[in-house]
């Protein structure tokens, strides 16, 4: 008795310390931002919500454009990275676990970034191997994995992105607007900037 009490004392501090570490994103209601999956600065005035599929091909190519968009404002945008894994790609799912395992670990973007140069390489081995790549706790990684305990989160990433209406990868959002135009680094630094200009108004 006295063991389950504490175990679930412990439970439900950690629920407590996650519920403080995860904000909401801006102008989305019911969407979550993870701090270890943002690039930016956590004030930045400009925030884009991508929701995304690792082994989409438009995804991989939107990867440098944003790399450039966040190098061009680097004080004014963050970038929230969130699941959408499509079902016509089975193995979507298992690089979204094997990216959040590695999250566990603090390495999500490298991870990340791994995934979409190797996409579609997404073999059960592969994924282990760009863990050894990267130096993680890999019988640690693996365990995660073969779990997919964090299935739910990353379910939970595709549930918010069908709530605000995302239907296909990738998906942008700026300053809770959906971009609806091309993702080339000219067209989102306008998106950009055309949000900058609305904070100063509405400031």
């Amino acid at each position: 008795m006295a063991r389950s009490r504490v175990y679930t004392l412990l439970l439900t501090a950690g629920l407590l310390l996650l519920a403080g570490v995860a904000g909401a994103a801006p102008g989305v209601p019911g969407v979550t931002v993870d701090p270890a999956r943002t690039r930016g600065p956590e004030g930045a005035p400009v925030t884009i919500l991508e929701w995304s599929d690792f082994q989409c091909p438009f995804c991989r190519e939107a990867q440098p454009v944003l790399g450039r968009l966040l190098a061009e404002f680097p004080d004014q945008v963050r970038l929230v990275f969130k699941d959408f894994p499509l079902r016509s790609h089975e193995l979507a799912v298992p690089a979204a676990l094997a990216a959040r395992c590695a999250s566990a670990q603090g390495r999500f973007w490298e991870y990340h970034d791994l995934l979409f140069v190797a996409q579609p390489a997404f073999a059960h081995d592969a994924l282990v191997g760009y863990a050894q790549r990267l130096g993680l706790d890999v019988p640690r990684f693996t365990e995660c994995l073969d779990a997919a305990r964090l299935q739910e989160d990353v379910m939970a990433d595709q549930t918010e992105g069908r709530a605000a209406g995302v239907r296909a990868t990738p998906t942008f959002f700026v300053n809770g607007m959906r971009h609806y135009g091309a993702y080339d680094i000219e067209t989102l630094s306008k998106a950009v900037k055309l949000a900058l200009a609305r904070t100063k108004i509405s400031a």
